[in-house]
């Protein structure tokens, strides 16, 4: 990656003449680190920062934002993360927790500087980006949490989710338009044809899966809410790892159950107070793929993946390796 491209990346979004500059503190930090990167210093408005060019390309965004941390302890210095291209994956894991990067000619992101520039993505040129629609998303979690199958009828998913034929006629149309399947006609039958194993479309639709949270509450549980609702966020996280349980429950309710909870008493406090639990309402019903009492795995990781606590993020990362 030349420094040049830098320079010019910022000189012409953001009108800066900025030097790119050798950066003499890189003897200061921990091998792996210089292993990882190429280091280089830059001033931007008055402020000083240390670019971490990536030199493999191959580093995940929880990486990157440990590494970020790790050179500020070390130098006292930000540091911002340049690379050549970026998923939207990680792009968008990297902006929801505020780690610095360039990406010359495509992107650019410095919230401490107050820019967000999303110019495009050579990634994918050629469309913005979507999410699937909530029933969608949950019919492919289910497809993948199931024993694999390359085809599956979509009668047999309607009858499983308990969704109309008609929502689930609509949810493989998606499927087909985002590219993740096709529909294959067996006789008179139609059936939902993946591309590819399991873990391949997981990951290809990522970008396209939305945070199945639309909002969290504080709230005293009433008994009959808690024994239907399913254990979410870092109460999940902590079943499965060795991360501790939090101070208070997290727990995913549907927004039809939020409205019979409210019914039953419950209601919205401004702060938590003693014996109150966090309440998640979800965009589809937490319990349709559920196991053991908890959100299923795919979906705690999508509620998850922005979280900023790095000892979530890192129980997340363990816990997501060893589920694909």
């Amino acid at each position: 990656m030349q420094n040049s491209n830098i320079e010019s990346y910022l000189k012409e979004t953001l009108g800066l003449t900025a030097a790119v500059k050798p950066w003499a503190g890189k003897s200061t930090l921990p091998y792996f680190l210089n292993d990882a990167y190429e280091f280089a210093d830059i001033e931007l408005l008055g402020a000083h920062y240390v670019l971490m060019l990536d030199r493999d390309q191959s580093t995940t965004a929880a990486r990157v934002r440990k590494d970020c941390d790790t050179l500020t302890k070390a130098s006292g210095v930000l540091g911002i993360y340049v690379a050549d291209n970026l998923s939207s994956y990680d792009r968008k894991r990297l902006v929801g927790q505020r780690v610095p990067f360039i990406i010359p000619g495509n992107q650019l992101y410095l919230p401490d500087l107050g820019i967000d520039l999303r110019e495009y993505f050579r990634q994918r040129r050629e469309a913005p980006e979507k999410v699937l629609s909530p029933a969608t998303q949950v019919m492919l979690i289910s497809a993948l949490l199931r024993p694999w199958k390359a085809e599956v009828h979509p009668a047999e998913l309607a009858m499983e989710l308990g969704y109309t034929s008609m929502t689930v006629s609509r949810a493989v149309k998606e499927l087909q338009n985002s590219g993740l399947a096709t529909i294959v006609d067996v006789g008179r039958e139609r059936w939902v044809h993946f591309k590819e194993d399991a873990k391949t479309i997981w990951r290809k639709a990522l970008p396209l899966l939305r945070d199945p949270v639309k909002r969290s509450i504080w709230a005293v549980p009433v008994h009959s809410v808690q024994q239907q609702a399913c254990l979410a966020g870092e109460s999940a996280l902590s079943q499965v790892t060795l991360l501790a349980e939090p101070k208070h429950p997290v727990y995913a309710i549907s927004s039809e159950q939020w409205k019979n909870a409210q019914k039953q008493g419950m209601y919205t406090l401004p702060t938590p107070e003693q014996g109150a639990f966090r309440w998640q309402i979800w965009r589809y019903d937490p319990r349709i793929n559920s196991i053991n009492k908890s959100v299923d795995p795919l979906s705690l990781i999508l509620s998850l993946r922005n979280e900023r606590d790095e000892r979530v993020q890192q129980a997340l990362n363990e816990f997501e390796n060893g589920l694909l």
